[in-house]
């Protein structure tokens, strides 16, 4: 064991001197987060903005035949209407952003509606544009326009205003903002560590077993007193030291950005600090410990087995998607933790942390959780031993 230590120690003093690794394990992790984060809500904020604020051009065909509801849209501060436009021609002029939308006004909308009936009004948008601000904003116009008909029909009869709401929907949500909360964002708050945590764990994973081949100091090392187990040992304590690092101060960095954003409620910023708690992420660090012993392993053991640095590169970034693909999955709606997933490596780690986040899990599941990433990250790092031992895997050239 001491001997473990004493390589433990040696490699992590020189993988912290390689100014790259203290880069991918402290300053992206630290940097990327926040800005990440600060972007996207300033850039969100702005396009809600720029599309409330928008000016759009709406063509009204058959505006004769509904004066009432023509004035309502002409009047609007944020309306243009556009004049001689067919209907033949409305799908034509929105694609070619000549026109932002139509309504398109039946001949029988005054006759129907004035003997109380329905009448139906077309809407021509393309939602894919603007944040879908025109349909949104035709939509609200319409919608007033018929309550303002129903209203004045219930008012002609004297009738009162909840005889056509005989059923009257009370919603009571029983969900807390934190489960609410963990639910939305969860999934993807276990994206970001597992990635950056196979990112830290890389490099000197990388440098730790293909780098000392190129640089010759591999066979210095084999010929000291310290067996080939300890050896392994002491490389996979390093890399996966580093890599449980990088996934911790990306939680640290995450921190640090919600607490910068001055725009989010009271409320919610108690129920993140809740979230954040030491509890909640004491819990996901040892969700995440086996699996980065399992990367750990997986990237030493192909580094090991590569010739050069350039050759380990290559060789891990298929191992990339391995890792992004299972947590994906989690970020799918109805993606649920289960007896069944829970035994799916990676999978499992990304719905556990999201009923974590959530303060909903289940520790039957979560037990079982543990069980599978123990088993691969056992299985994993004795094959890397076994890798390590063969002299043609060593010296492969």
């Amino acid at each position: 064991m001491n001997r473990t230590l004493t390589i433990f120690r040696k490699e992590l003093i020189d993988t912290l001197r390689d100014r790259r690794t203290i880069i991918m394990m402290i300053v992206v992790p630290m940097l990327v987060i926040p800005v990440l984060m600060f972007l996207a809500v300033r850039f969100a904020e702005r396009q809600q903005r720029k599309a409330d604020t928008k000016r759009i051009n709406v063509a009204v065909i058959g505006a004769e035949f509904a004066p009432e509801l023509d004035s309502i849209i002409s009047g609007d501060s944020l309306i243009t209407v556009v004049s001689g436009v067919a209907i033949e021609d409305v799908e034509r002029q929105i694609r070619a952003d000549s026109i932002d939308g139509a309504v398109v006004i039946p001949s029988t909308f005054l006759d129907r509606v004035n003997s109380d009936r329905q009448s139906a009004v077309q809407l021509y948008f393309r939602s894919s544009r603007s944040l879908n601000v025109t349909e949104r904003r035709l939509r609200e116009i319409i919608d007033d326009y018929d309550d303002a008909i129903v209203s004045r029909r219930i008012a002609q009869r004297n009738l009162d205003e909840h005889l056509f709401d005989a059923i009257e929907i009370v919603a009571v949500d029983i969900s807390t903002m934190q489960e609410v909360i963990g639910k939305t964002v969860g999934g993807f708050l276990p994206y970001m560590f597992i990635l950056f945590m196979f990112m830290g764990s890389m490099y000197p994973g990388i440098d730790l077993g293909a780098g000392e081949k190129e640089r010759g100091t591999l066979e210095t090392l084999l010929s000291s007193p310290a067996n080939r187990l300890e050896i392994v040992l002491g490389k996979f304590l390093v890399v996966g030291l580093i890599g449980i690092s990088s996934a911790a101060i990306s939680m640290i960095g995450l921190y640090v950005a919600v607490t910068q954003i001055r725009d989010i409620p009271a409320e919610v910023m108690a129920v993140v600090a809740d979230i954040l708690s030491i509890k909640v992420v004491g819990t996901i660090l040892t969700l995440l410990i086996p699996l980065e012993a399992f990367l750990a392993s997986v990237i030493l053991a192909i580094s090991i087995h590569s010739r050069s640095f350039k050759e380990a590169q290559s060789s891990l970034t298929p191992m990339s998607f391995v890792v992004i693909v299972p947590v994906m999955f989690g970020l799918m709606p109805g993606v649920e933790l289960s007896w069944q997933t829970a035994l799916i490596p990676i999978l499992n780690v990304s719905l556990a942390s999201k009923d974590i986040i959530s303060g909903s899990i289940n520790p039957l599941h979560l037990v079982l959780a543990y069980a599978s990433l123990l088993a691969l990250a056992s299985a994993s790092l004795w094959f890397c031993v076994r890798w390590f031992n063969k002299e043609s895997v060593i010296f492969r050239s």
